[in-house]
C-alpha cells in the first residue's frame, strides 16, 4: 500500500485527481534576503476531497487522516525552522478549504535551497536530484528547474497522471530594484517593473511545452 504524505504540501496530489494550482512567490531584496512562500490550493475540490477522506484508500494510496497530515506539515516546520539562516517560518494547513502553504524568511537564497536539500535528504529522495532551484548573484536571479519531471511523470500510472491534466502554476518573484531583462517570455512584469508574474499549465510544464526556467536581471 503506498503512502503520498511524505511531502505535506503535495500529500493530496495522487490522491484526490481533483483541480490544484500551485503558487511560488519569492521576495528579494538588494541585499540577497527575502522571503518564500508556496501553496498548493485544492479549494475548487473541497467537496470531492471531503468525500475521499472518509475512505481508507484510494487507486492503492492509503489515505493519511487529518491529524497525519497536520504532523507531515508540523516535521516540515521544524526542518525548516533548523536550518541556518531560515526564520519565521510557518506552515498553514486549512483543511476546510484544503489549502496548504509554507511561508519563512532567508538570509541568503542559498539558505533557500538548503531546506529543499535537507528536505530531499530526511526523505530520502533520489540524490540525483538535484536542489539549488534559485541563485542571486550580481543583480542577476535565476529559477532554475532541474527535477526530471517528465522521466518521474512517464513512471506513473495512468490514474496518478490524471491529477496533473487540469493543475495550474502561477510563479511571482519581486525585488528592491527595477527588472533590466528577463528571459522567460511568457512572463510579465508589474507596472513597477519590481516584480515579475509567469501563469502555465502544469501538464504543459511536465511536458516541456512551457518553460518555469527564468533569468531576471536588475538594475
Amino acid at each position: 500500500m503506498k503512502k503520498v504524505y511524505f511531502i505535506p504540501l503535495l500529500c493530496f496530489v495522487f490522491l484526490f485527481q481533483s483541480c490544484f494550482e500551485v503558487i511560488e512567490e519569492v521576495k528579494i531584496k538588494d541585499d540577497g534576503s527575502g522571503h518564500f512562500n508556496f501553496v498548493i490550493n485544492f479549494s475548487q475540490s473541497k467537496t470531492k476531497i471531503n468525500s475521499v477522506l472518509k475512505m481508507q484508500k484510494i487507486n492503492g494510496y492509503v489515505i493519511p487522516s487529518k491529524e497525519e497530515i497536520k504532523n507531515e506539515a508540523a516535521k516540515l516546520e521544524a526542518l525548516a525552522q533548523n536550518t541556518a539562516g531560515i526564520s519565521n517560518v510557518k506552515t498553514n494547513i486549512d483543511l476546510t478549504n484544503y489549502i496548504f502553504a509554507i511561508d519563512l524568511d532567508f538570509q541568503k537564497i542559498t539558505n533557500l535551497n538548503a531546506v529543499f536539500l535537507k528536505l530531499k535528504n530526511s526523505k530520502k529522495i533520489s540524490p540525483t536530484i538535484a536542489t539549488d532551484y534559485f541563485t542571486f548573484n550580481d543583480k542577476k536571479f535565476i529559477r532554475s528547474q532541474k527535477i526530471p519531471i517528465k522521466a518521474l511523470y512517464d513512471k506513473l500510472e495512468k490514474a496518478d497522471k490524471e491529477v496533473f491534466q487540469t493543475a495550474k502554476y502561477t510563479s511571482v518573484y519581486k525585488f528592491d530594484s527595477t527588472i533590466k531583462s528577463f528571459s522567460n517570455k511568457n512572463a510579465v512584469t508589474s507596472k513597477s517593473n519590481k516584480a515579475i508574474k509567469l501563469n502555465g499549465s502544469v501538464i504543459n510544464v511536465i511536458n516541456g511545452n512551457e518553460k518555469i526556467e527564468n533569468t531576471i536581471t536588475l538594475n
